[in-house]
């Protein structure tokens, strides 16, 4: 019976032993468990057994946790199909994805990495991808790596010849009898089987993958939170069944080294002096033929200690002794390179003391206990050189023994490993962190959000909060300085937030000029708008990028985790909420998330779907008020306002819905069917009355494109109206946005015979110097310098010196909100044109207008104008 029978024997009676202890106390949970071919880590051998590194670790998982677990084989995408419909408990081997993460859940403990691996065939030399240019490429034909091959394949503008194959085994063969020039292959299929073919393993790594435990959605059976107790279990304990596992099923097999050459030369130089001696008796030589060989075999020993010698500096691998007290009794060349020391340094010294200070304790350990069992010591480990430099090492020793079997020292070997390591921790970085800004990701921010809330949740006294930033405006500096000088600012970004956390927290880039700050260990919200408070304080001062000084504000939404949140999903859509909450304050500022919140965004969704809902149903009407000729007293025209004639609320003007409708984009098809609606009904009254009555429309910032010139021809040619009847009406803050594109678009819809007044003049921002610039028919006085009322000196002379300039320059005036008779003779002395408000008419329906213009209910302003 061998060492690995008897060990399974122990183990299997072990199992047994502590499965009937747990099942006096409690019956066991029956578990099925999906499995499939994917040799090493599980398949089902030939006898029908499962085997592999998932089945050993969930048995003992199982085992532990009083499970009765029965292995179901299936195909790969079957076993994923059962899983989802609770056909099966437990699926291994899965790696995680966001798509996934939605059907499945996941256990919260990586179980293995992995990632694919090119081999080439012999005398073929791949150095990186972009070496399987025009090469034959074998490649997994169910496997996800043909989907990653074929973006990187795209993004690199190679032209390899992709040959999907059914097996890895398969591919290998192909690479053997040259039908292929390359195989991608799982690299613990690869470790394991590689060795049996004549392939060559290349440096060219990539599809980095995390592997889990999945069950249905919802964990019906509550397995994870015993998976993940049992994984930390295994992780935790070097000498647990996981290592076992690992060591028996993926780690590669020896291949012949050095030691195997060494123990050649050493039983050559044992034994030959023997042969000699014998050789010596049996032909009686002479005395002196005996000194003369005796000195031939000195010479041929010399001889065979430096051809050893030669060979040991030649290979590239560090070679040293040590004798029993484990210093070094002979180091060779490659040993001294790869340290960067001379062999005097090396030589008499423990060769432990050159080990890195955080692995040393470990090595130490493992060292001795290879010795204690007597078994081959390897272990991937690091050296520190002189100059601080990390070398990466995979270290094989054992011991020297003497003609008694009794050790007389040891013989180890290191390979220098860096560059595998490196590129090992290259792709998990970039797996979780942006290019950019090489701050944390999305993926590795809600990771880091889960296990802060779960924590919470099970230890309240860690107090943690969430920053979301949003930069502000950042689109403005993209457009005028360029998206590289836009980069820049984001990566100084970046290294502000991460001078304002400790190494605790997290800094994280969502995407775009979206940040995300996780504090952690805090007491209060007090922590959290401290640090908000310093990051909105710093932005103060314009950073200096590319010769320009560039001056960028951020609002910041803060969310303190609690017990409501049941994902990093949720925390991040609360601090999202409290953000837009902040840019509605105005920017440059902090809001903290409270319930209130949620429920607003969530009416403030449901309104946006109503109002679609509104659109599509033709719900939406239009109300007039009338534009008075104050001189002659007639009807000059209407303002067309929208309202919504909602199905429950009944009637809503506008201030309950537009600014949503501007948000969301809806006031484009809205304030199209506004545009339809209103000349349409201006064609009819001209057509009615036989008068160039005028209509004026209200325009949307969003209208405002080169797509509004085709609509307004579309709508001219349907309703031919009189020219100059149509008026569009803007406010006096858009134009300045971009004043010489905004002046050409308004002379192009001028000369389409429509004209353009500015709402609400005098309440902006703009300069009045901008009104000989604009192409502009009429201005439209706000109603708050018309209120004599409540008229200062100051507005007086400003609301005189509109009216006089606009005069002078010769464009038309109207008077917004007149409700007194005061008010209509004070605009009528100071030669004001037109006039509206509730003086003359409120707003009122289709119906109502046309009665105005018939004569039937204008009393108040027939009073007015006879008063005058």
């Amino acid at each position: 019976m061998n060492k690995s029978t008897v060990l399974l024997a122990l183990g299997l009676a072990a199992m047994l032993s502590g499965t009937e202890a747990i099942a006096q106390n409690q019956p066991a949970k029956t578990i099925t468990v999906g499995v499939y071919q994917n040799d090493p880590k599980v398949f089902i051998d030939s006898g029908g057994r499962p085997r592999g590194f998932w089945v050993d670790i969930t048995s003992d998982i199982g085992r532990v946790e009083n499970w009765a677990v029965t292995y179901v084989p299936c195909e790969w995408n079957q076993c994923l199909q059962q899983i989802e419909q609770g056909q099966l408990d437990l699926m291994v081997d899965v790696a995680y994805s966001d798509t996934r993460d939605e059907v499945f859940d996941f256990n919260t403990i990586i179980v293995l990495s992995s990632w694919s691996q090119i081999y080439a065939r012999r005398g073929v030399h791949l150095e990186t991808i972009l070496d399987l240019d025009q090469r034959r490429v074998s490649i997994l034909a169910s496997g996800i790596q043909q989907e990653v091959l074929r973006e990187r394949i795209k993004a690199y503008g190679i032209q390899p010849e992709l040959v999907p194959i059914d097996s890895y085994p398969g591919m290998f063969e192909q690479l053997e009898t040259g039908e292929v020039d390359a195989a991608i292959v799982n690299n613990f299929f690869g470790n394991k089987f590689s060795p049996d073919y004549q392939v060559n393993k290349t440096n060219i790594l990539f599809n980095p993958a995390r592997l889990h435990y999945v069950v249905p959605e919802g964990d019906p059976k509550q397995l994870l939170p015993g998976i993940d107790r049992q994984m930390s279990r295994l992780l935790q304990d070097r000498d647990s069944v996981y290592y076992q596992a690992i060591a028996q099923w993926l780690e590669p097999p020896e291949k012949f080294n050095w030691i195997s050459l060494q123990n050649f030369f050493f039983s050559l130089i044992v034994y030959l002096p023997f042969l000699f001696l014998g050789w010596f008796i049996l032909r009686n030589y002479s005395l002196k033929k005996e000194i003369k060989r005796r000195n031939q075999i000195e010479t041929n020993l010399l001889e065979s200690q430096q051809r050893y010698a030669n060979l040991a500096n030649t290979v590239p691998i560090g070679i040293f002794r040590t004798n029993l007290r484990h210093e070094c009794i002979y180091v060779n060349d490659y040993y001294c390179k790869l340290l960067a020391i001379q062999p005097e340094e090396a030589l008499h010294k423990g060769w432990l003391e050159k080990v890195y200070p955080d692995d040393i304790d470990y090595v130490r350990e493992q060292w001795l206990k290879s010795i204690t069992n007597q078994e081959l010591f390897t272990l991937e480990y690091r050296f520190q050189r002189s100059d601080g430099s990390i070398l990466w090492v995979y270290g094989q020793g054992t011991a020297e023994l003497d003609s008694k079997g009794e050790p007389q020292g040891y013989v180890a070997t290191i390979t220098d490993i860096s560059t595998r390591i490196k590129m090992e921790q290259q792709l998990k970085h970039d797996a979780l962190h942006d290019r950019l800004t090489g701050l944390a990701n999305r993926n590795l921010l809600i990771e880091r959000l889960n296990l802060a809330l779960k924590r919470y949740k099970r230890y309240p006294i860690h107090e943690f909060a969430a920053l979301f930033l949003d930069l502000d405006n950042f689109k403005v500096v993209n457009d005028s300085l360029g998206h590289v000088v836009g980069d820049e600012l984001l990566i100084e970004v970046a290294h502000l937030l991460k001078s304002f956390i400790r190494d605790t927290d997290l800094a994280a880039r969502l995407g775009g000029d979206e940040f995300v700050i996780l504090l952690e260990e805090i007491h209060g919200v007090e922590d959290a708008v401290h640090i908000a408070d310093r990051i909105l304080n710093t932005l103060n001062m314009p950073f200096q990028i590319s010769n320009y000084g560039v001056f960028i504000t951020t609002s910041i939404g803060i969310i303190i985790g609690d017990s409501r949140h049941e994902s990093a999903q949720d925390l991040l859509r609360d601090a999202d909420i409290a953000m837009y909450r902040a840019k509605q304050n105005g920017k440059s500022q902090y809001a903290i998330f409270d319930p209130q919140m949620h429920l607003q965004a969530m009416k403030r969704l449901q309104l946006e779907g109503e109002i679609r809902s509104a659109i599509e149903e033709k719900q939406f009407v239009l109300y007039y008020q009338p534009i008075i000729n104050l001189e002659q007293g007639n009807i000059e025209g209407f303002e067309a306002l929208i309202r919504w004639q909602h199905p429950q609320r009944g009637l809503l003007s506008p201030y309950e819905f537009i600014d949503v409708a501007e948000e969301t984009g809806l006031i484009i098809p809205l304030g199209e069917w506004i545009l339809d609606a209103a000349c349409r009904q201006l064609f009819e009254w001209q057509q009615a009355f036989k008068t160039p009555l005028k209509v004026h429309v209200n325009l949307s910032v969003k209208q405002l494109q080169d797509s509004l010139l085709f609509s307004l021809d579309r709508l001219l040619e349907r309703y031919p109206v009189f020219p100059n009847t149509l008026g569009l009406e803007i406010t006096e803050s858009m134009p300045i946005q971009n004043i010489d594109i905004t002046c050409r678009l308004l002379n192009q819809i001028r000369l389409k015979g429509v004209f353009i007044s500015v709402d609400d003049f005098g309440t902006g921002y703009s300069c009045l110097s901008y009104l000989h610039q604009l192409p502009i028919d009429a201005l439209k006085i706000d109603r708050s310098f018309v209120n004599i009322s409540e008229l200062n000196d100051r507005n007086r002379v400003i609301a005189e010196s509109i009216l006089a300039l606009s005069k002078s320059i010769g464009i038309k005036t109207v008077a917004e909100g007149i409700e007194t008779k005061q008010q209509y003779q004070w605009l009528k002395s100071q030669d004001c044109q037109f006039g509206q408000g509730y003086l003359f008419s409120r707003p009122v329906s289709l119906d109502q207008a046309t009665d105005l213009l018939q004569g039937h209910s204008f009393e108040v302003l027939e009073k007015l104008c006879s008063s005058s």
